[in-house]
């Protein structure tokens, strides 16, 4: 049967559904999460609805889960108990999906029954296979312009209704939707926020047609993340990433943990073992916390929204044991459990997709480490950015510390040169002080947000400690790059005492971005000078670098963007003057011999009055 064929099919069953279910004649249902016995025959109708696009122009990123929400999107009829539902109404929006007015009436019946608010309640009239939204639904992205957009998986089901969810949501809300030709799920993606993804090897499977290289190229390009794929866990089951782990914070992860017996116990160890070895973004080792979670109890499959975890729970007599863990590793967060009709492999996460604050006021900041300077004021830098535009309120930006008296106090923070920079300093301390922190950051939205998300209650803290040998940046401080061709830059360290740094930029310009701890790029166009920042942190000292960057264009020795008999006339002055700076020594060897020479004259001359050929590419 022909592709097209089967589309029309498709949407013939789905007009023929809808009419049916308007008429109150028809019972919806979920299909399960796994794939039916029918489904296995259809696995190559997959993504036949899916409308694929070029990414985002430009630098885009792709929120955690713990950012500022501003909804939850779910599907009725439920998967999750009217308990939850009420509970998510109380500080955020519900987004339900219903295939009809029929649907929707009923839930408006069930809803009020219950108690949800029901002001914090819209709908999404459209058809649906099952209620899995978190597999099926949007990815969220802010695009270089601050909105933000969707990003479009092919849903890895055979699932035409489900697949189309995401478009149907941009066109409603009025999003920008991009359409990734990768086929995947959402319960098997985790984004830190900060520019990495997690999956497991699952993604890799399902598209066999592409490379391990083109699925990360793919992901990093729609997403702009760094893309981590771990091997499976378990032998059978759905392979979610979200079945075993989740990311609490920008730094820590919680590991599933299960008994002795178990056929996964050993790997889930070894897996922990790992993750706790790599380097988080904020330049240390992942901290590793481990759920108890024996047979039938998914407890890693929670969702943060906001201030809250909502944790699944399941009547066993670990339920009291899981909800301790969470509240240990998310001080100040409330942590609320809910009995469901949940799997072993499949709860809370699985059936809601989180939305972000489309207008949040995100704060990026890499916690300081313990120092043991006593002398100078401890720099903080802060990236801090109003999606609503609304502007920021400077008064009430602040750093906010404590020096171990018990009571913060605050810090200013100041804009720095580039866009949506800013720093501030906490007075130095004498030796065997530990500061607390946050930042606070208020803007004319009336919205006020801290780093880390919940504030004073999860504040950053670090220790004046002891001498320690601090990090040495011994790269150059002055670079060229050619004008519109590839730019990298990574410091040469120099650090007797410590093998683990962690590297952070700022003040960059936005053709720039950070790949792999390399500021990384292509050049503009145009003749520029511009300086960035590079600080590299130990475990308790740090150093910095102001890099200069000069783009140039072969041939324009004057630097005025245009290649011409000027440039001939400068040549010649460097030539017979006698001072060849390293800069115009490249500039001006635009018959890339290596040599500045007589020869370099000559060959410009050719090109602009002859036609010959243009200042050379290695140039």
């Amino acid at each position: 049967m022909s592709s097209l064929c089967r589309i029309l099919i498709v949407l013939f069953a789905c007009a023929l559904t809808g009419s049916l279910i308007a008429a109150g004649q028809a019972e919806e249902k979920s299909l399960p999460i796994g794939l039916t016995e029918e489904e296995m025959l259809r696995l190559d109708e997959i993504g036949i609805t899916h409308q694929s696009t070029a990414p985002s122009r430009g630098p885009v990123r792709n929120p955690a889960q713990w950012e500022p929400s501003q909804g939850v999107i779910i599907r009725y009829p439920l998967g999750i108990p009217l308990a939850l539902v009420r509970a998510y109404s109380e500080n955020v929006m519900v987004t339900t999906i219903v295939s009809s007015t029929y649907y929707q009436d009923q839930a408006i019946n069930s809803y009020t029954a219950a108690g949800v608010n029901m002001s914090n309640t819209n709908w999404l009239i459209a058809a649906t296979d099952s209620w899995w939204t978190r597999d099926y639904g949007p990815w969220f992205i802010f695009e270089n312009n601050g909105d933000m957009g969707i990003v479009d998986h092919i849903y890895n089901r055979p699932r035409p209704h489900d697949d189309v969810i995401p478009q149907a949501i941009g066109a409603a809300w009025g999003l920008n939707v991009y359409g990734m030709d990768l086929i995947h799920s959402g319960g098997n993606h985790m984004s830190n926020g900060l520019g990495t993804s997690i999956s497991t090897v699952l993604v890799y499977n399902e598209n066999p047609s592409l490379s391990h290289s083109e699925v990360d190229s793919i992901m990093y390009a729609y997403l702009g993340n760094d893309y981590t794929v771990l091997d499976y866990i378990q032998s059978g089951g759905i392979h979610h990433i979200d079945c075993w782990a989740k990311m609490l914070d920008p730094t820590t992860i919680l590991v599933k943990d299960v008994p002795t017996g178990s056929s996964s116990y050993h790997l889930l160890n070894a897996r922990a073992d790992y993750l706790g070895q790599q380097i988080s973004p904020w330049g240390r080792p992942y901290t590793v916390v481990r759920v108890y979670c024996p047979y039938g109890t998914a407890y890693t499959n929670s969702l943060i929204i906001n201030d809250k975890v909502y944790v699944p729970t399941f009547g066993s007599t670990w339920d009291d044991s899981a909800l301790i863990t969470f509240q240990e590793a998310m001080p100040g967060y409330e942590i609320r459990g809910f009995d469901g009709s949940w799997y072993d492999n499949d709860a809370i996460h699985c059936r809601a997709m989180g939305v972000p604050d489309s207008n949040m006021l995100f704060i990026h900041h890499v916690p300081l480490f313990d120092t043991e300077d006593m002398v100078n004021d401890y720099y903080v830098g802060v990236k801090i950015v109003d999606h609503s535009d609304a502007g920021l309120i400077m008064d009430s930006t602040k750093i906010y510390y404590d020096d171990g008296g018990g009571t913060f106090v605050s810090a200013p923070l100041f804009a720095a040169a580039y866009p949506d920079s800013f720093y501030g300093h906490i007075p130095a301390q004498s030796i065997s002080t530990t500061v607390k922190y946050f930042i606070q950051a208020a803007d004319l939205s009336s919205r006020i947000e801290t780093h880390p998300y919940i504030g004073q209650a999860g504040a950053h803290q670090f220790t004046v400690t002891a001498a320690n040998v601090p990090p040495q940046i011994i790269a150059p401080d002055s670079l060229l790059c050619k004008v519109s061709e590839e730019f990298g830059y990574y410091p040469e360290i120099v650090d007797p005492d410590d093998s683990i740094h962690q590297i952070v930029y700022a003040n960059y310009p936005n053709w720039l971005g950070i790949g792999n701890d390399s500021l990384v790029g292509t050049a503009c166009d145009t003749n520029l000078n511009f300086f960035f920042n590079v600080t590299v942190h130990d475990a308790s000292d740090s150093a910095q670098a102001e890099i200069m960057v000069d783009v140039y264009m072969c041939g324009d020795v004057d630097s005025d963007n245009l290649v011409n008999i000027a440039d001939v006339v400068a040549m010649i002055s460097i030539i017979f003057g006698g001072s060849q700076p390293h800069r115009l020594r490249v500039v001006a060897d635009v018959d890339c011999d290596g040599i500045f020479s007589i020869a370099d004259v000559v060959y410009l001359i050719n090109y602009i009055f002859a036609g010959g050929p243009p200042p050379c590419v290695g140039c």
